[in-house]
């Protein structure tokens, strides 16, 4: 098949999804505003306009879209995040057209301002397929397209191969409590920091690792780890991490935290849970949908440090119910979120669409 990807290519979920299909033996296009160089695969940069008003741009950028896929002649055109390359994609007029939902885009997006309102509702109507994470991004899709039998639930899943325990790894230490949430406001790390004071009031020894990646957000963290006096405690990593080295960050902890206000299925939480660890979730449907509460991990309150500083301390005091949780957890993950399987379901969606449109 010739799949054409529209989404961003600096991201490490677009470049896992397209590399997969181009490593098939596809011919794979990839459509993005960012420049990223994958094996057999042809990227196609579009132009930014920095001077043009936000509709505009969009516009602008959906003509630039439509040419390119014009040119290419895909078999199938998929897209990635709903409000921007959905748009695009459901604007060129091409199928048959699978639009991937990330979360934001369907759960928090429609809600801030109607001209996202009636860009998802444009762009997944005009879908042939759309696939998302989670039972409540796709229940919320359901809402704004007029066909609920055509959305999917495909995981992005996990690499078992890199991501799961290595018994062989050194430690040093019992405590260490690690999150690889970056530092934008949804996913609550100043809440992670307010529950270290008592964390360490019970555990003076606990290590907090956040792990950001973005190389911004710090300064204000750190200058509230400064006013509670716990930046001692506190490790934070503010840089690029090759992919292929998470599992070593992962390996190093003892409890994975993951409290966002807002989230679908998280990549960093499965790839926690591979690794067998025990974790800790903000109280939302979608982290609902892998964690039971005193099964396989902790679930808090969106927002409250006590009652998350309780959960760690628990968990730091009983080590047979971390290994308990953990492999249970990397049992979970083994099933429900394999990487390959679920593109190999992937494939034969697409292959059902084109089948589909030939027979029309």
């Amino acid at each position: 098949m010739k799949l054409c990807f529209l989404g961003d290519a600096g991201s490490i979920h677009t470049q896992r999804w397209v590399s997969f299909f181009a490593q098939r033996g596809h011919e794979v296009h990839l459509i993005s505003f960012k420049e990223c160089y994958l094996p057999n695969v042809k990227l196609h940069q579009l132009k930014h306009f920095p001077w043009a008003i936000s509709i505009l741009k969009r516009f602008i950028s959906a003509f630039q879209v439509k040419k390119a896929i014009k040119k290419i002649n895909p078999d199938i055109v998929h897209t990635h995040y709903v409000t921007d390359y959905g748009f695009y994609g459901a604007f060129s007029d091409i199928h048959p057209l699978v639009i991937t939902a990330w979360g934001s885009d369907i759960l928090i997006s429609p809600n801030k301002s109607k001209i996202d309102n009636y860009i998802v509702r444009y762009a997944l109507k005009r879908a042939d397929l759309i696939t998302c994470d989670s039972e409540k991004v796709m229940k919320t899709a359901a809402l704004y397209c007029d066909t609920p039998k055509k959305i999917f639930v495909i995981q992005w899943g996990v690499d078992l191969n890199l991501f799961k325990r290595l018994n062989s790894q050194l430690k040093t230490s019992d405590h260490t409590v690690l999150s690889t949430r970056s530092f934008e406001p949804i996913y609550n790390i100043d809440t992670i920091i307010e529950a270290v004071p008592y964390v360490i009031d019970r555990f003076p020894e606990t290590n907090f690792i956040l792990k950001n990646g973005y190389g911004k957000g710090e300064s204000q963290l750190r200058e509230l780890a400064k006013q509670l006096n716990v930046l001692q405690n506190i490790n934070i990593v503010n840089e690029l991490v090759e992919y292929n080295e998470m599992p070593k960050f992962l390996n190093d902890a003892d409890i994975f935290i993951s409290v966002p206000s807002s989230d679908s299925s998280s990549v960093s939480l499965q790839e926690a849970m591979a690794c067998s660890l025990p974790v800790i979730v903000s109280d939302l449907p979608a982290n609902r949908e892998w964690i039971t509460d005193g099964w396989n991990g902790y679930i808090v309150p969106v927002r409250d440090p006590k009652a998350l500083a309780n959960k760690i301390i628990k968990l730091l005091e009983n080590k047979e119910e971390r290994d308990l949780f953990g492999k249970r957890n990397m049992e979970l993950i083994t099933e429900r979120a394999d990487h390959e399987k679920h593109m190999l379901k992937m494939e034969e969606l697409y292959e059902s669409l084109l089948l589909k449109s030939k027979i029309r």
